[in-house]
């Protein structure tokens, strides 16, 4: 990754699903803006790697290893872009969840929807600053980060849900503020509070020219 000249995204969509709640799959992972379309269980799969395992997580479908989703570089910087997730029910159902994000400065390359990353462990990895943005500060990553789940939670965060007949979330948007963090140290080390966090070599290519995307 030439670092002078191009973006790197980290994104991790996630579900939530309680013991007793109907099989769900991942159908695919657009963004138009990158001109990416990923697709479950073709270049994306979903793996656990939280301690929490009621959280299905999409990651690159590479190895066995469960990781904490994937990497996007992009040749250019985009600020503002949406990407959507779809997401199988059992079935009968398609849930869709949307998340709308605005990068607050243009200091560093790259962006993390990972929480626990804007802050966590900066002191020893040699005392980088926080980067949390001023309406996240008394938000927790387990209660604010960006997820999908099948019905209505208490939680943190800028969203909001539709929902059926039967009180079942079928579409929820998120609007996530974020800082840029230096690349380096996240996605290229070796220390143990990353081993599930996806390297550089692991990223998907941006292709903002891709005509083939489902808008």
């Amino acid at each position: 990754m030439n670092q002078s000249k191009t973006m790197l995204y980290h994104f991790v969509p996630r579900l939530l699903v309680y013991p007793g709640e109907p099989e769900c799959s991942l159908i695919d992972f657009s963004c138009p803006t990158l001109g990416l379309e990923l697709r479950g269980g073709i270049e994306l799969t979903t793996r656990r790697p939280y301690p929490n395992k009621r959280y299905l997580v999409a990651c690159r479908k590479i190895g066995q290893k469960a990781m904490k989703g994937f990497l996007v570089e992009s040749r250019n910087r985009v600020d503002v872009f949406t990407t959507v997730t779809r997401w199988a029910i059992g079935a009968d159902r398609i849930i869709h969840h949307y998340v709308q994000y605005n990068v607050n400065d243009a200091e560093q390359n790259a962006v993390t929807e990972d929480m626990p990353l804007w802050s966590a462990m900066w002191y020893g990895l040699g005392g980088l600053s926080d980067r949390r943005p001023a309406i996240a500060q008394d938000w927790t990553p387990a209660a604010a980060q960006p997820r999908m789940e099948l019905i209505p939670r208490s939680r943190q965060g800028v969203y909001t849900d539709s929902l059926d007949a039967d009180g079942r979330i079928t579409k929820r948007t998120e609007v996530l503020n974020l800082h840029t963090v230096e690349w380096k140290p996240v996605f290229n080390s070796s220390y143990s509070f990353f081993e599930r966090i996806p390297n550089v070599e692991m990223a998907f290519q941006a292709d903002p020219n891709n005509r083939n995307l489902r808008r």
